[in-house]
């Protein structure tokens, strides 16, 4: 009976079961702290620094390794490249223009969700590497936690005794390494944002599908002794040696003007910024990037319906928003940590409390953004009487509650794809009660 439900919905109809035992995705252990807060979709690093997991269409997982997505870093001392590596243990078939293979004994990886920390100590060079990784997950905070943004701090260590120049180099394709990606029509472009005298710098990637569009931006902040470079566009199936030869040759890119061409069917491309600084002897000096997506209206798989996330409230709901998102993440990420420091470290410091239970305590809390999570607004031409359903009008007086804080619904697991089935979030209601109640009464008017 199974099977025959199976076959009809995949091979027929050409859709995904909601729960497929015959198609299960195999265990892999390679999944870290995921970016991005609650809602607007999630984008999973893994411990060794890959990009290997997308939830950005609800509840739809694509569990893609893209190569391209990648940190790297360029020294430079007295005016000579000395040292270039990709900060990854992966050997690839493309890109082999790059420098891979780095030692993973010179690596560690941390999490505590929703931050993480890679520390890279850079094998002869004397100089120590560590990112830091910021999702805006706050408790009580209801307009930064639904934002779609990761933050990377690389504070860098200069153990040596004369000055280095370092650079960051931030790559990324247009996509989430689906065929989609090969669909053609997809294009990059420079930008900059600036406001309150604050600057950031970056690259658009727009992901032109005929559902849910999208764009990606990574970016670099720029102050006083930091340099931000970018290259548009470059193919990340090639051997990658135009993009390497450039930062080798002066730790910066090109930093071209004007909008990339569309892609053709079957074209992929990528787009790459570099921030970079000069770090004093015996000194320290950090660099701050920045990962923010923008798909702001969102249709299920029956399209019937088009939705807006949470986040369209405060930045628009025009598909213009990832400048913006990317500049907000960069300049109150340092707000968001003071504030997930305030809220977990009581719990952390309470030498009574098991480790066991201080990790499962914050590192589950996961899957509030990473559950196939979906915070919707209530459109504005939404009456009462269309949401009230069986109830009737019993429970119109939270109309205007639905209306400020918006609909909350999360899946019952990664690959059974049902959304707030109320056995199972009874046992995780207690997180929502204490850190966003409001959600969960947003929850609880829908049931």
């Amino acid at each position: 009976r199974y099977f025959r439900w199976w076959f009809k919905k995949t091979r027929i109809e050409k859709k995904s079961a909601f729960i497929d035992l015959l198609c299960a995705v195999p265990l892999q252990q390679i999944y870290g702290c995921p970016l991005g807060g609650i809602g607007g979709g999630t984008i999973t690093r893994g411990w060794r620094g890959e990009f290997c997991r997308w939830q950005l269409n609800p509840g739809i997982y694509n569990y893609e390794t893209v190569i391209a997505n990648q940190f790297t870093v360029c020294l430079r001392c007295k005016g000579q490249t000395v040292y270039q590596q990709v900060l990854s243990v992966e050997r690839p078939s493309t890109l082999q223009g790059w420098n891979w293979g780095y030692c993973g004994h010179y690596a560690f990886y941390h999490a505590l969700y929703p931050r993480a920390w890679m520390v890279y100590e850079l094998p002869g060079q004397n100089v120590v590497l560590t990112c830091r990784q910021v999702s805006p997950v706050i408790p009580h905070d209801y307009k930064d936690s639904s934002l779609p943004v990761g933050v990377f701090i690389w504070e860098v260590e200069n153990g040596r005794d004369e000055d280095v120049e370092v650079s960051i180099m931030f790559s990324m394709q247009n996509g989430m390494g689906t065929k989609e990606d090969r669909s053609g029509g997809h294009w990059n472009e420079p930008f900059t944002f600036e406001k309150d005298g604050e600057r950031v710098a970056g690259v658009l990637l727009h992901h032109c599908t005929s559902v849910n569009p999208f764009s990606l931006a990574i970016s670099a902040r720029e102050k006083a002794g930091t340099g931000v470079t970018h290259l548009t566009a470059f193919n990340p199936t090639g051997l990658g040696r135009e993009v390497w030869q450039d930062l080798l040759k002066d730790g910066r890119l090109d930093s071209p003007t004007g909008k990339s061409s569309l892609t053709e069917k079957g074209e992929v491309t990528a787009a790459a910024v570099c921030a970079s600084c000069r770090v004093p002897a015996q000194g320290h000096r950090t660099l701050e990037l920045a990962l923010a997506w923008d798909m702001p209206c969102v249709h299920f798989g029956s399209k019937e319906k088009l939705h807006f996330r949470r986040y369209t409230r405060f930045f628009g709901s025009g598909g213009d928003a990832a400048p913006a998102l990317s500049h907000h993440a960069l300049t109150h990420y340092e707000e968001w940590e003071r504030k997930i420091e305030a809220w977990q470290n009581p719990i952390l410091e309470n030498s009574q409390l098991p480790s066991w239970y201080k990790s499962a305590l914050f590192n589950e809390l996961y899957f509030m953004t990473d559950g196939g999570t979906i915070w919707m607004e209530v459109p504005p031409d939404c009456c009462a009487e269309d949401l009230q359903g069986p109830a009737g009008a019993g429970l119109s007086h939270l109309f205007p509650f639905l209306r400020e804080y918006g609909r909350f619904a999360y899946l019952e697991g990664q690959e059974y794809r049902m959304y707030n089935t109320y056995d199972v979030h009874f046992y995780a209601s207690f997180a929502l009660i204490m850190l966003w109640p409001k959600l969960q009464i947003s929850l609880q008017y829908d049931i």
